[in-house]
């Protein structure tokens, strides 16, 4: 149930009062504030405020009100930078030890990581050299999903993936280059599938 008007106005006076006084106000001191003759109707109000989580109130206590600690929520969480990827041709596995902070909406059921793109062979898919993609850690794909896939153990690469008859297709989104054809598929090792991206933009001063 969403706080009223007037439990709000109580609540903020509950705070400003402790911040001025140091102490918590009595329940006939909120009254007087309030011009409120009924010390029911302030106890309703204060009683509706712990149901809410805002304040606790301890039993037998004149000032006997406190303040619960909110957690602050930001809109961004920290993920693990694991290393480079290539979109390109596959080069090794670099790993890292770094974090970075990513929009909260680019959250997913399981672990999440990130990786620095190499290369452009996926710039059809606006993913570019130096950009950051955000992967949801899984060991499966779909077809035509981008996956970071993991190549003879040793090289990472990001690519749209399909599995064809006969072999995996690791097909770039670029025109020039090739796609990467695997018909062993021990060979290969689905590391998770791209969920979004971040690009930071580097501004040159104009030419005159």
């Amino acid at each position: 149930m969403p706080v009223t008007a007037r439990q709000r106005q109580i609540f903020q006076f509950i705070n400003r009062f402790i911040e001025v006084h140091k102490q918590p106000p009595t329940i006939a001191e909120i009254g007087h504030h309030f011009k409120m003759s009924s010390s029911a109707s302030v106890h309703n109000i204060i009683s509706a405020l712990e149901r809410e989580g805002l304040i606790t109130k301890i039993p037998n206590v004149s000032r006997g009100i406190e303040i619960v600690k909110q957690e602050t929520t930001t809109d961004e969480y920290e993920i693990p930078l694991l290393g480079r990827v290539a979109a390109g041709q596959p080069i090794e596995a670099i790993l890292s030890h770094e974090t970075i902070a990513v929009p909260r909406d680019m959250s997913g059921r399981g672990r999440m990581y990130a990786l620095r793109v190499r290369g452009d062979s996926m710039i059809e898919e606006n993913i570019q050299d130096d950009d950051i993609i955000i992967v949801s850690a899984q060991q499966t794909a779909e077809n035509g999903q981008v996956v970071v896939a993991l190549l003879d153990g040793n090289y990472a690469t990001v690519k749209k993936f399909y599995r064809e008859a006969e072999f995996i297709r690791l097909e770039p989104a670029n025109p020039q280059f090739k796609p990467i054809f695997i018909k062993t598929p021990e060979r290969i090792q689905i590391q998770g599938i791209v969920r979004g991206l971040i690009r930071k933009y580097n501004y040159s001063s104009p030419a005159v």
